[in-house]
C-alpha cells in the first residue's frame, strides 16, 4: 500500500504541472486531458494493488472520487471503467466486487457533489470526504479468512483512502497556491503602490499592444508642488489617490500612474471625439470645488491616436509634445497631437519637422524629481536619465554614461548595449583620447561628433587602458560592428570633466544635427547638476563617518585613512600627510595616497621653516598654488609625474595653535584647486586635527599608565625578593611571543600590562607566609594561591585596563591538564594571553638565580618546559615559545 500511495502522489504531482497559469482557464481540452490522466492513474494503482484473497486492496477510487466531485458522475464513471474491466477479466468475484464498489463510490460522490465544492473546501468539510468510500471494503466481511479482522481492515482502508484524498488535494492546492502567489506578485510588480493603478512597467507593456486607431492620453496635475508645500506630503498622496480614483471610474482598465503626478490613459474609443469626452469628464470632476485640499485640481493632457505601423515610442513622443504644449499654454487644457501648431519658419530657411522639445521638459522633470529625493543616486537613477536622453534626441539609438569616481571613470548606465559593459573603468587619459579633441575644448564641455574612422583611431590603444579582458568585453558587448556615429559630450563641473555622455547612431554615418548637439548639452547640464548634488551628499556622508572611523583607527591607520579620504573627496592625483615630530622639530611623512605611487620615491622631511607646509602652519591659513613651478618653496613631485603642478597645503593645528601636521594635495595642472575645494579641505583637516590631538592625549595617558603599572611590578619584585628585572624580562618575552602569534595591537597591550601586574595579589599575602624561607605547609600553600584571584580583584579597579589583562593576572597559574589554580581550567578554557604568559613566567623563573636555587641554562630550562608539554603547558604555544626565546646570561640578585 505504501507503493500505491507513492505512485498516487507521483501521478498527482505530474497532473499538477498541467496547471500553468492563474486564474485557471475553463477550457474543455485541458479538462478532458486531466480526466484521461486520472483514468490512467487508476489503472496504474490497480496494477500495483495488494492481494487479499480474491480481493485486491489499492487506492484506485481516490481519482474516481476527486474527478466525480470536480467534473461530475459521467467523468468519474470514465475513470472507474478501466479498473472495473481489468478486475472482471482478472477474476469474476473480484470484478463483481469492483463493480459494486465503483457504483457505490459514484453514487455517494455524485450525491456529495451537490453539497461540497472543491474550490471552497474548508477544514470542517474534510470529514465529508470519507463519505464516498463508505461502500468500499465491505467485501472483507464476506471474504473467507478475513472476517475475524474485517472491522479493522474496513476502518483501516477507509482511513487510508481519506488520508490519500487529503494528500492529493494538498499537492494540487500547493500548485494552485504557487500559481496564485506568482500571479499576485506579477500583478503587484505592475501596480503603483500608492494609487493602485498600473505602473510604468504595465503601461509600457499595454502601450506596445495598443491597436491602430486607439488613443493614448498623457496627463499631468498642474501646480501639484503647491499642494505638497502648503499641506504636506500626506495630503499630496491623498490628492494623487483621489485623481487615481477618478481615472479608475472613467477608465476602469486603462489608467496608469507613470511617475509623480503624471498619469496615462490607454483608450479604446471609436474616435478622438469620444476620447476627448472622457478626458474632459475627468478634468471636470477633478476641478469640482470643495473644501478639501484635493478639490479644485486641474490637469493638463495631451492626446494622440496611434497610426498604422507607428512605433510605441513615436506615439508616446507625440502625446508628450501635446502635453508639453498644454502645460505651456495654461492650466487645465487638452491638446490633440494632430492639432499641434508648427513654429514659424524664417524666410529662406528649409522647412523641417519640429524637434520634440516636450521630451526635454520631461527629462527636466526627471532631474528635478531625483534632486528632491535627498539621497545618493544609484545606477538605476542614471539609467533613467540616460533612457530619457535616448527617447528624446533624434537619431540616438544607443547610449552610455561614464561617471568620474575619484580619478577613474566608471560606466554606470547603458541603453542599447549589453549590461556586461557596466562597471568598466577608464582613466582620465583614456577618456581624453576617446574624445579626440584639444584639452581646452574637452574642459569646456564642447560636444564632439566622431565617424567610424575617428573612432577606430581611438580604439587602437584601448587594450593598454583596459587590459586584454576589459578590451574584449568592450568590443563584444559594445557592438562595434553596428556603431556608425558617436556624439561625445563631456560633462563639466567647476572646470573639471566629471562624466562622459556618449550618444550613438547605428544606422547613419552622418547623424546628429546642430539642434541635437544643443539638446545633448542640456542633458549634460542636468547630469552636472545631479553630480554636484551627489558630491554634496557624498561629502556629507563621508564627513559624518570620518570622525568615528578615525577614532577607531590606530596611529598608522589614522594617517592612511585621512589621506585616502582627502584623495577621494578632493579627487587629487596625489595626497601626502605630514605629521609633526616634536623630537626632530620637523614635518615627517606619515601617509600618502594617489595614483601611480612609487615606493622608491620617498616623500621629503621638512625641517622647521622649510617649504609652504611650514608657511601654512605659521600663518594658520590654507595655501593654494596653481603652478608649483612658479612658486618658491613649493613641494615639487618627482620628475616621473611632471603634470602634478596644482598644489594646496592645509595646516593641521591643535586648539592651542600647536602644529600637528599638514595635508599636501596635488592635482594636474589643468585642474587647479578652487574655493569650494579649500572649504572642504578645511573641514577634513578640522576633523583630522581634533582626532590627532585627542590621540596624542590618549597616547600620553597610556604611557603614564604603563609607567605606573611597571612601577607596581618593580615594587613587587622588591617585596617578594624577585630577581631584579623580572617584570621587564617577562614583558619582553610575552611581547615577542605575542608578535610571533600575530596578535593584534590591543591584545599585545593587554598582555604587556597583565605581565606587569601578574603578581600584584601578593600584596595581600602576609610576609610570614610570602617570605618564609622553608617549605610551605598545605595551609600556607593555599594562602599563597589566593594571590591570583586577589590580584584580579585589585586590577579590576584600574580604569581603562583591558579585561584580557585581568585574565592574565587571575589565570597565569592554570595548567593545560586542569590541575592548576585558582579555577582549575583545562585546555583552551584558560584564556590565550594567560597561557602565553605562563610560559614566559616559568622560563624566567627557571633561568634566574634565587636565594634557594641556582639559575638554569637556556637548554635546561627548555627541557623542563617540554616535560610539561600537554600537562602544564599548551603544546602549540610551547612550540612557538621554543622557536622565539633565545638564550640569555643568568641574572643574579
Amino acid at each position: 500500500m505504501l507503493l500505491n500511495l507513492c505512485l498516487l502522489l507521483t501521478c498527482t504531482f505530474l497532473l499538477s504541472l498541467s496547471y500553468r497559469e492563474w486564474p485557471v482557464r475553463r477550457a474543455w481540452v485541458p479538462h478532458l486531458g486531466r480526466v484521461l490522466f486520472a483514468a490512467v492513474t487508476a489503472l496504474l494503482l490497480v496494477w500495483h494493488s495488494a492481494p487479499l484473497g480474491d480481493l485486491k486492496v489499492d487506492l484506485r477510487f481516490v481519482p474516481v472520487v476527486l474527478v466525480t466531485l470536480r467534473y461530475g458522475v459521467g467523468a468519474g464513471a470514465l475513470v472507474a471503467a478501466g479498473p472495473v474491466m481489468w478486475r472482471l477479466l482478472d477474476s469474476e468475484v473480484g470484478g463483481l466486487v469492483a463493480l459494486a464498489n465503483a457504483v457505490s463510490v459514484l453514487a455517494l460522490a455524485g450525491a456529495l457533489r451537490a453539497r461540497l465544492s472543491l474550490h471552497e473546501l474548508q477544514w470542517r468539510h474534510w470529514p465529508l470526504l470519507l463519505v464516498p468510500y463508505l461502500g468500499v471494503g465491505l467485501a472483507v466481511f464476506v471474504v473467507p479468512g478475513a472476517r475475524p479482522l474485517a472491522p479493522w481492515l474496513y476502518v483501516g482502508m477507509l482511513a487510508l483512502q481519506g488520508v490519500a484524498t487529503l494528500a492529493v488535494l494538498g499537492v494540487l492546492q500547493a500548485r494552485l497556491q504557487l500559481l496564485h502567489l506568482t500571479f499576485e506578485a506579477r500583478q503587484q510588480s505592475r501596480r503603483d503602490e500608492l494609487t493602485g493603478l498600473g505602473n510604468r512597467q504595465a503601461f509600457d507593456e499595454h502601450l506596445a499592444r495598443l491597436e491602430a486607431g486607439h488613443q493614448l492620453v498623457l496627463m499631468d496635475v498642474d501646480q501639484f508642488r503647491l499642494v505638497n508645500d502648503l499641506h504636506g506630503s500626506a495630503v499630496g498622496d491623498r490628492a494623487l489617490q483621489y485623481v487615481a480614483q477618478v481615472l479608475r471610474d472613467e477608465v476602469p482598465l486603462g489608467a496608469y500612474r507613470l511617475s509623480g503626478e503624471e498619469f496615462g490613459l490607454l483608450l479604446e474609443q471609436g474616435s478622438e471625439t469620444q476620447a476627448r469626452a472622457v478626458v474632459e469628464r475627468v478634468q471636470a470632476r477633478l476641478s469640482e470645488p470643495g473644501e478639501v485640499p484635493w478639490a479644485n485640481l486641474s490637469v493638463s493632457a495631451g492626446l494622440a491616436t496611434r497610426l498604422p505601423r507607428e512605433q510605441p515610442g513615436e506615439l508616446r513622443h507625440r502625446a508628450d509634445e501635446a502635453l508639453y504644449l498644454a502645460k505651456a499654454n495654461g492650466r487645465n487644457r487638452l491638446v490633440l497631437s494632430p492639432n499641434v501648431p508648427r513654429e514659424p519658419v524664417p524666410a529662406g530657411a528649409t522647412v523641417t519637422e519640429i524637434r520634440p522639445r516636450h521630451s526635454l521638459w520631461q527629462a527636466q522633470r526627471i532631474t528635478v524629481n531625483l534632486m528632491t529625493q535627498r539621497r545618493p543616486l544609484t545606477d538605476a537613477d542614471w539609467l533613467e536619465v540616460l533612457r530619457s536622453a535616448v527617447d528624446t534626441l533624434d537619431e540616438v539609438e544607443a547610449a552610455s554614461l561614464n561617471i568620474r569616481e575619484g580619478n577613474r571613470f566608471r560606466m554606470c548606465a547603458v541603453v542599447g548595449y549589453d549590461p556586461d559593459l557596466l562597471g568598466l573603468e577608464f582613466s582620465e587619459q583614456a577618456q581624453l583620447r576617446w574624445y579626440g579633441g584639444p584639452l581646452a575644448e574637452w574642459l569646456r564641455g564642447r560636444p564632439r561628433v566622431a565617424n567610424m574612422t575617428d573612432m577606430q583611431r581611438a580604439w587602437v590603444d584601448e587594450d593598454d587602458v583596459l587590459g586584454e579582458e576589459g578590451g574584449m568585453v568592450l568590443r563584444r558587448a559594445g557592438h562595434r560592428d553596428r556603431l556608425r556615429t558617436n556624439l561625445c559630450v563631456p560633462v563639466v563641473l567647476d572646470g573639471e570633466v566629471v562624466a562622459h555622455l556618449n550618444l550613438d547612431s547605428h544606422s547613419r554615418d552622418e547623424a546628429f544635427t546642430p539642434g541635437v548637439l544643443q539638446d545633448a548639452q542640456l542633458f549634460a547640464q542636468q547630469i552636472a547638476a545631479l553630480l554636484q548634488l551627489q558630491d554634496r551628499w557624498r561629502e556629507l556622508d563621508q564627513l559624518s563617518h570620518l570622525h568615528s572611523d578615525l577614532s577607531r583607527a590606530g596611529d598608522e591607520q589614522l594617517g592612511a585613512h585621512l589621506a585616502e579620504t582627502a584623495h577621494d573627496l578632493l579627487r587629487t592625483t596625489y595626497t601626502l600627510l605630514l605629521r609633526y615630530d616634536p623630537y626632530a622639530d620637523a614635518l615627517v611623512p606619515a601617509a600618502e595616497a594617489g595614483v601611480f605611487l612609487n615606493p622608491l620615491e620617498v616623500p621629503p622631511t621638512l625641517q622647521r621653516g622649510e617649504g609652504l607646509s611650514w608657511r601654512a602652519l605659521t600663518t594658520g591659513a590654507v595655501i593654494r598654488v596653481d603652478d608649483i613651478l612658479s612658486a618658491r618653496g613649493a613641494f615639487r613631485p618627482k620628475t616621473s609625474h611632471p603634470e602634478r603642478r596644482a598644489l594646496m597645503v592645509v595646516p593641521l593645528l591643535s586648539r592651542t595653535g600647536e602644529p600637528l601636521g599638514a595635508l599636501c594635495l596635488l592635482r594636474d595642472e589643468h585642474r587647479p584647486f578652487r574655493a569650494p575645494d579649500e572649504a572642504l579641505a578645511q573641514m577634513l583637516a578640522g576633523v583630522g586635527a581634533r582626532v590627532m590631538e585627542g590621540r596624542a592625549h590618549v597616547t600620553d595617558l597610556e604611557a603614564t599608565l604603563d609607567a605606573a603599572l611597571n612601577m607596581l611590578g618593580v615594587a613587587l619584585e622588591a617585596r617578594d625578593f624577585e630577581t631584579q628585572g623580572h617584570t621587564q624580562r617577562v614583558q619582553d618575552l610575552a611581547r615577542r611571543v605575542g608578535e610571533a602569534l600575530h596578535l593584534p595591537a590591543e591584545q599585545l597591550t593587554a598582555l604587556r600590562r597583565g605581565a606587569a601586574l601578574h603578581d600584584i595579589g601578593k600584596l595581600c599575602i602576609p610576609d610570614t607566609v610570602l617570605l618564609k624561607p622553608g617549605a610551605l605547609t598545605p595551609e600556607e600553600r593555599e594562602v599563597v594561591e589566593r594571590h591570583a584571584p586577589l590580584g584580579a580583584a585589585l586590577v579590576a579597579r584600574i580604569p581603562f585596563l583591558d579585561p584580557e589583562a585581568q585574565q592574565v593576572v587571575r589565570h597565569h597559574h592554570e595548567r593545560w591538564d586542569g590541575r592548576g589554580y585558582p579555577d582549575g581550567l583545562a585546555g583552551t578554557q584558560t584564556p590565550l594571553l594567560a597561557r602565553v604568559f605562563a610560559l614566559c613566567d616559568v622560563y624566567d623563573a627557571l633561568t634566574s638565580e634565587r636565594p634557594y636555587k641556582r639559575a638554569m641554562s637556556h637548554a635546561a630550562a627548555l627541557d623542563v618546559l617540554r616535560e610539561g608539554r600537554g600537562t602544564q603547558f599548551d603544546p602549540d604555544l610551547l612550540d612557538v615559545f621554543c622557536r622565539v626565546v633565545t638564550p640569555r646570561a643568568p641574572v643574579g640578585n
